[in-house]
C-alpha cells in the first residue's frame, strides 16, 4: 500500500486484496452518508473484483482519501496487463462502463479529485489510464482532459427521462411524439389481443428469479448474434457476476427485474439498479419469437411508470439506441472515452493505433478505389 498527503487528506493507493476487505465498515459508513448509487456500494466492487478482475488477472489499484482517520474519498480501480502494456481503468465487471468515485458531501470534492488524479498518475507504474464513459461535466473529466498525451472517442449522450419534472404521469407522456405514442398505444393493443398479459417484479431472493436472469441472458446472447454485437457482458464471468450480486442478501434489495408475460410465459425482461433519486437500465431482453408484439417496449413503458410512481427519473445506462431518443427526447448527459498514455511505453501504445487505424483508413481505400470497380465490373 503506497501513501501520499494532499494537505490535511492523506491518499493511500490499496493494491491486495487483504487491504481492500479491511476497507469495508468505513467504506459503507461513507456509501451511506452521501446516498451513493448501488455501484459505488463496497458489495458490488467486491463481487466485480472477485467474480470478474482476478479471475482475468487484474489486482485493485483503490485510492482512498483519508481526514483525521476518517475515509472522505474512495476511487476503485484496478491496474492489469493489456497486450504489452500495464493499464489501470475503473473497478467494474465491464470494460466500457464508467467510473465511479465516492466523495464525503462536507469536503471540497474538485481538490480531492485533483489531489487523488495526481496519486493515480504518481503511483501506479502503469503505461496507460483507460476512463471509459466519463462524464464531460465531471472534474475527473476537466483534469484527465489536460493530459499532453491523450485519446479522447467521440462524444456520446446517455438518454436520461427527466420523470420527476412532471406533476402526473399523464402529462410526462403527453410530452413524448405525437408518433411515438401512438406507436405505443398500437403496441399494447396488439399484445393484449394476442392473449393474457401481465406485469411483475419477481423477489431475487426467489430460486426461481435466477432461472429469469438466465433466460434474459440467453436472449441478449441470440440478439448479440444477431446484431454482430460483442462485449465483456456476454462472458461467463460477467453472468457469474450478475447473479452473485442479485443472489447477495446484503445487496439485492437495491436492484429489481421486471418481467412481462404472455399467456403465463415469461416473454420481456428488464433489470433495473435502484438509486435514491434515479432508476438505472442495466440489461433487458425480449423473447426474439415473439419480437412482432414489441414486448421491450411495453415493458420499458412499464419501467418508466414504476419509476415515476416511485419518485425517480430514469437514466438508461451506456448505449445508443432509438427507442431511448423517443423516451428521453435527447435529453441526459455527455460521455467520453479518454485513455492516457502515462511512460514513454504508453506512448508507444498511441502511436501503434494511430498506424493501426491509417492501415485500416489505407486498405479502405484501395478496397473501395478504381481497381476494386474495375475488378467488380469483370466479374
Amino acid at each position: 500500500m503506497q501513501t501520499s498527503t494532499q494537505s490535511s487528506v492523506e491518499f493511500a493507493v490499496v493494491n491486495d486484496l487483504e487491504t481492500f476487505l479491511l476497507l469495508q465498515k468505513e467504506w459503507e459508513n461513507l456509501w451511506h452518508a452521501v446516498r451513493g448509487n448501488p455501484f459505488q456500494s463496497f458489495l458490488y466492487c467486491l463481487h466485480a473484483l472477485r467474480e470478474v478482475a482476478i479471475p482475468s488477472c487484474a489486482s485493485p489499484h483503490c485510492i482512498v482519501g483519508r481526514k483525521a482517520d476518517q475515509m472522505v474519498f474512495v476511487w476503485p480501480l484496478i491496474r492489469y496487463r493489456e497486450y504489452l502494456w500495464n493499464t489501470v481503468r475503473p473497478l467494474t465487471h465491464d470494460v466500457p462502463e464508467p467510473s465511479h468515485l465516492l466523495v464525503a458531501h462536507e469536503e471540497d470534492a474538485e481538490s480531492l479529485i485533483q489531489a487523488a488524479w495526481r496519486t493515480l498518475l504518481s503511483s501506479s507504474s502503469s503505461d496507460v489510464v483507460n476512463l471509459p464513459m466519463l462524464r464531460t461535466d465531471s472534474a475527473l473529466y476537466q483534469f484527465a482532459s489536460k493530459s499532453r498525451w491523450l485519446s479522447q472517442g467521440e462524444w456520446r449522450v446517455v438518454g436520461n427521462a427527466p420523470l420527476l419534472q412532471f406533476g402526473t404521469w399523464g402529462h410526462f407522456r403527453a410530452n413524448l411524439a405525437e408518433s411515438f405514442r401512438k406507436r405505443l398505444d398500437y403496441d399494447q393493443r396488439r399484445l393484449h389481443r394476442a392473449g393474457e398479459t401481465s406485469f411483475f417484479i419477481p423477489e431475487l431472493s426467489d430460486p426461481r428469479s435466477l432461472a429469469c436472469v438466465d433466460t434474459m441472458l440467453e436472449w441478449k446472447r441470440e440478439w448479440s448474434a444477431r446484431a454482430g454485437v460483442t462485449g465483456d457482458f456476454f462472458k461467463e464471468s460477467y453472468q457469474k457476476f450478475l447473479r452473485e450480486i442479485l443472489t447477495d442478501p446484503s445487496l439485492n434489495q437495491y436492484f429489481r427485474l421486471f418481467v412481462l408475460s404472455l399467456d403465463g410465459k415469461p416473454i420481456a425482461m428488464n433489470l433495473i439498479a435502484l438509486a435514491e433519486r434515479v432508476v438505472i437500465g442495466m440489461q433487458s431482453a425480449y423473447d426474439p419469437t415473439q419480437a412482432k408484439w414489441s414486448p421491450g417496449s411495453v415493458l420499458q413503458e412499464y419501467v418508466l411508470k414504476w419509476a415515476f410512481e416511485n419518485e425517480r427519473d430514469l437514466d438508461f445506462g451506456p448505449g445508443d439506441s432509438k427507442f431511448k431518443l423517443n423516451w428521453t427526447g435527447g435529453l441526459g448527459y455527455t460521455c467520453a472515452d479518454i485513455r492516457i498514455a502515462t511512460s514513454h511505453w504508453g506512448r508507444s501504445a498511441f502511436v501503434a493505433l494511430t498506424l493501426q487505424r491509417w492501415y485500416e483508413r489505407f486498405r479502405r481505400l484501395i478496397a473501395e478505389g478504381p481497381l476494386a470497380r474495375l475488378r467488380r465490373s469483370r466479374s
